[in-house]
């Protein structure tokens, strides 16, 4: 069996396993969605940081299920142009059906490693939370890096180490099989993301999300326990309601339950 690490760039178990479609996903937004303590939801957040402009071309590399351009489409242009890909032919479905095959969109299904874009195409290549499961991000920074247009900038959100540290922690006294956490972002995180971007671009911003968790719906945090890597493999379903009521008892007790969070994004530009 692999451990938590193992799982984060394997492809095929991303491709069809953990995102064969947008259900884990959607779990794993869901819980930040309503539980947030930010006074800035996410999606706000990275769009204001992307600043957008009519006539732009913007590409999303692992683009999901289209959940921030779903967010944010009533404040696009309409002569704004975006590509979405994902490698998961069910995201790219699903990214397509939720954002109505709005014109302003267009979906293709493609691999991160191996781009097939034109060189250069666009003015900006938003990652969002997806470096941390490619097997080099160096390959992806490199070919994004030839993809921007003069001026352009590449956007990459990660997470920090301690990023839902306190869920790990819950789960390891939950169960003894869970020791290893539900970390993904090892490969790409922000403690040496700018390093890596610092081969391939020569301005390099990094802007913190301040935001934690406060829950209270304990289905809704066995959810999302359980679209990590690893725990349904090590628990089964049948460990879902004795993991519920783990969780309702604290929630009961506490009112609800505190999850630090540590995420960011990283503006780059100027290519080298």
């Amino acid at each position: 069996m692999q451990d938590s690490t193992s799982y984060r760039n394997d492809s095929h178990y991303l491709s069809t396993r953990q995102y064969h479609d947008s259900g884990n996903l959607s779990s794993r937004i869901q819980i930040h969605q309503k539980f947030s303590t930010g006074q800035q939801g996410w999606y706000d957040f990275v769009f204001e940081l992307s600043a957008i402009k009519p006539e732009m071309r913007v590409l999303e590399l692992g683009c999901g299920a289209a959940s921030l351009w779903r967010a944010v489409m009533n404040r696009l242009s309409e002569s704004t142009r975006v590509t979405l890909s994902d490698f998961s032919p069910g995201m790219v479905r699903d990214a397509a059906n939720n954002l109505q095959r709005d014109r302003r969109f267009h979906f293709v299904c493609m691999d991160s490693m191996n781009v097939t874009f034109p060189y250069p195409a666009f003015d900006l290549v938003v990652a969002n939370h997806m470096l941390y499961h490619v097997p080099s991000v160096a390959q992806v920074l490199g070919q994004v890096s030839g993809l921007l247009n003069p001026g352009g900038r590449f956007m990459a959100a990660t997470n920090g180490p301690e990023h839902m540290v306190d869920l790990d922690i819950l789960l390891e006294k939950f169960s003894r099989k869970l020791d290893k956490g539900h970390g993904m972002s090892g490969g790409f995180n922000l403690l040496n993301g700018e390093k890596q971007l610092r081969e391939f671009f020569s301005t390099i911003e990094l802007h913190l999300y301040s935001s934690d968790l406060w829950v209270t719906n304990a289905q809704l945090l066995t959810n999302y326990a359980y679209s990590t890597p690893l725990v349904k493999e090590k628990l089964g379903d049948e460990g879902k309601p004795e993991m519920t009521t783990f969780f309702q008892r604290r929630i009961d007790h506490y009112g609800g339950i505190v999850i630090r969070k540590q995420t960011g994004v990283y503006l780059a530009k100027d290519p080298r």
